[in-house]
């Protein structure tokens, strides 16, 4: 719930975290990487209005504990429902970009369930935001996912008149944005990210909360990604 400071939408977390565990029971393997919602937004929000739209190193604490508090909920909620969940916090994980992702695959492969999200990097003197969208791209390509899911808070890809694009391939424009606080590029960056990843990982979808199930069950739901084809030389 990007709209309230510090506020987590509790149930749909759960409703989310419900589906996952359908999936890991059913063998699944699992990694989730979710984003900074009212609580890293929010954090850095404020630190970008302090310092007129720039954020220095002395800023990455203030998001890095509001994120903490956010994985910490999240992972807390992956373990009730059964799901063996891992934590790993970019700035521990990421010495520059892109993020090594080492960490989470070898929790991978070791049968659990690893956890990142998006946060804030000390860097050269700056802090860098590092998106969950990002993220999910560059694991899901290093592990040789067979899928990749984002889920937003629309049922897909929107394009003219708000109807959802049953698939995209490049760069639509114009795309839906981002409801509330975003300060890593709402739906376009989200795009990017999953086009970058649709080159490597055999499904990437788009889909709204009601369309994870659906989507861990290889439905064709929301808005599948595909790399553009390449044109004839």
């Amino acid at each position: 719930m990007k709209e309230e400071p510090y506020t987590i939408n509790m149930d749909a977390l759960e409703r989310a975290v419900a589906e996952l565990a359908v999936f890991h029971s059913s063998g699944g393997k699992l990694a989730v990487v979710h984003g900074g919602g009212s609580f890293g937004h929010t954090a850095a929000k404020k630190a970008m209005e302090r310092r007129g739209g720039k954020l220095l190193a002395l800023d990455a604490p203030e998001i890095q504990e509001a994120m903490l508090k956010l994985g910490i909920m999240v992972v807390a909620t992956l373990r009730r429902h059964g799901i063996p969940a891992t934590m790993h916090p970019p700035h521990t994980m990421c010495m520059s970009l892109p993020c090594g992702m080492e960490p989470m695959l070898r929790d991978l492969n070791q049968g659990l369930a690893p956890v990142t999200y998006g946060d804030a990097l000390p860097i050269h003197g700056k802090t860098v935001i590092v998106s969950g969208d990002d993220l999910a791209s560059w694991l899901a390509t290093r592990a040789s996912a067979d899928c990749l899911i984002y889920v937003t808070r629309v049922p897909g890809v929107l394009g003219p008149g708000g109807k959802v694009l049953s698939m995209v391939e490049g760069l639509a424009d114009p795309v839906g944005g981002s409801e509330g606080i975003d300060v890593t590029g709402g739906m376009r960056k989200k795009l990017e990210a999953a086009l970058h990843a649709a080159g490597s990982v055999d499904t990437v979808r788009i889909v709204g909360l009601e369309g994870l199930g659906p989507a861990l069950r290889g439905e064709p739901v929301g808005t599948l990604v595909r790399r553009p084809a390449p044109r004839p030389s």
